[in-house]
């Protein structure tokens, strides 16, 4: 038996081959177990037939030192055979921790398997498999661009077949070269979507979202995978029919052994809700992702009922977190829906699709009450995060089947300001405290932490009480026993400037010392 070398949390592929003849290849089954040299396993990590009479078992994994593995199929060739060693080494990429998770000491954020904290920034680009298709070099350096703005997480569709694009009366008849990527150059299926064969699986399309999934992992990038997309136009399987399942494990055996994946039953999941009547499918395929991913991934369902403020669903408690799709009108309103949430549930809240950004030419794409320039989509995630939830950003010309990365959206240098200041902060850590201030919002950790959030400027009282004071003869506060350092930033232009703040209990006044102090700004102070 020969032996190979892996780097911690990457993927190895085993490959298989067999000379018996299958009337359909697609459907054999084919599994693996991985035993580590310290007794924890892998069990049941199943296999997917990759072409030309070839299987694969793809294994990652999670613990240095010696695994081995067995296969098990009906298919003899394919049966009990012992793979190679596994010398599992060391990860020397700094953006790799293994699997996205929940925190297991706080269970409403996210952090990697290694314990690294994981502050996600969606970015959701729905048609990334197709621009990788049509142009894989531009593509990477795309993903490159919006990783360097501070986004760590990319929504994306495994497959959609039309956008908004579809008529050019969106875009006032002027056809913008090199910008529309729907249909996709390769098809999910056998056949194409008006005479689709279901039975089988296009490979040339997996080999190339094999790659794109790669540069995600290589960057430490989240992959949200939407696996289903109801309103894209696709000629999916009769629902629970045995193509459906097909399709379905297919896709969680293929990108399981890639920790930085999050498998979401479907973009507007609510859709599938209505045409069954109820959450019957989608409770269905979050039992069939569950039954097939030997990694425990998470799994959530993207707008499970449609206009659900502060509601949890069926589907959404039977998932590891909630994904929704809220607009609302102002920032306060999506501040105290995300804590209504958030108070609700012991689980992440992630809110997809909260404002649509107008694109830097104002195509005619798509509009919605929530679709705004880059300064209050900006306000709102702002919002979001204050509340201890998650945002999801939505560009409107990315994120259809239209994908403009140039002119490079004002907006977008404004996130990498937002990225830097959550890098800061112990955000796991933190919770949603508006009482603690006069103006604005509040997310704290008291007596350590406290980043306040004012969208119209001005200044703020602060309830500094958590910290430890020397007291006069009478019991009255004089000083605070620890250091208190402080900083202002406009959101904005990214402009820091110190604060001068003295703790005086719970009505400690910081002043704004911006020019112009009616600027949306934010305020981290911190207890050394």
């Amino acid at each position: 038996m020969a032996q190979i070398t892996v780097a911690q949390h990457n993927s190895h592929d085993f490959s298989l081959h067999s000379d018996t003849v299958h009337e359909n290849p697609f459907m054999v089954n084919l599994s693996a177990t991985f035993q580590h040299e310290s007794g924890q396993t892998i069990e049941n990590l199943p296999g997917f037939y990759n072409g030309d009479g070839e299987w694969v078992i793809r294994f990652s994994p999670t613990l240095t030192g010696k695994w081995i593995g067995r296969t098990t199929s009906p298919d003899a060739d394919l049966s009990g055979v012992e793979l190679d060693e596994v010398v599992c080494v060391e990860n020397d990429n700094p953006n790799v921790h293994g699997r996205i998770q929940i925190d297991p000491n706080q269970p409403q954020r996210f952090a990697w398997e290694d314990g690294t904290p994981f502050v996600m920034l969606g970015f959701e680009c729905d048609w990334l498999f197709s621009y990788h298709q049509a142009d894989p070099k531009r593509c990477r350096e795309h993903v490159e661009l919006i990783h360097s703005r501070g986004f760590n997480d990319i929504v994306m569709n495994i497959y959609a077949h039309a956008g908004f694009s579809s008529s050019l009366s969106r875009f006032d008849g002027v056809v913008i070269p090199g910008t529309i990527y729907s249909p996709a150059q390769h098809y999910v299926f056998g056949g194409d979507n008006d005479n689709p064969d279901h039975s089988v699986l296009n490979i040339d399309f997996f080999k190339d979202y094999d790659q794109l999934i790669k540069i995600l992992h290589e960057k430490g990038i989240v992959a949200h995978l939407m696996i289903q997309v109801q309103n894209k136009h696709v000629n999916w399987p009769k629902r629970l029919s045995s193509e459906d399942d097909l399709y379905w494990r297919y896709v969680v055996a293929r990108y399981q052994a890639h920790g930085n994946v999050i498998w979401d039953v479907g973009k507007e999941s609510r859709n599938l809700v209505r045409e069954a009547g109820g959450h019957s499918y989608v409770l269905d395929r979050i039992n069939l992702i569950r039954e097939s991913d030997a990694y425990n991934h998470l799994v959530t369902v993207h707008d499970s009922e449609g206009s659900s403020m502060a509601r949890y669903s069926e589907s959404d408690d039977a998932s590891d977190f909630c994904s929704d799709q809220i607009h609302l009108s102002d920032v306060g309103a999506y501040n105290r829906e995300a804590i209504c949430r958030l108070r609700a549930r012991p689980k992440p809240y992630l809110n997809i699709e909260y404002g649509y950004e107008l694109g830097a030419e104002d195509l005619k794409t798509y509009r919605s009450r929530t679709t705004a320039p880059w300064q209050d989509v900006l306000q709102w995630t702002y919002a979001l995060y204050l509340a201890g939830a998650y945002p999801c950003y939505y560009y409107s010309n990315t994120s259809w089947d239209l994908i403009k990365f140039e002119p490079e959206p004002e907006g977008w240098k404004r996130y990498q300001y937002l990225k830097d200041l959550l890098d800061q902060i112990p955000f796991n850590e933190m919770e949603a405290m508006n009482d603690l201030v006069d103006n604005g919002y509040c997310l704290a950790k008291p007596g350590e932490m406290y980043l306040v959030y004012l969208p119209e400027g001005g200044d703020t009282q602060l309830d500094l009480t958590a910290l430890p004071y020397r007291k006069d003869e009478v019991g009255r506060l004089e000083s605070a026993e620890v250091p208190v350092t402080g900083e202002w930033m406009d959101i904005y232009s990214g402009e820091r400037l110190a604060a001068d703040v003295t703790p005086s209990g719970w009505n400690t006044r910081i002043q704004n010392p911006f020019e112009d102090k009616s600027s949306s700004c934010v305020l981290l102070i911190n207890v050394d």
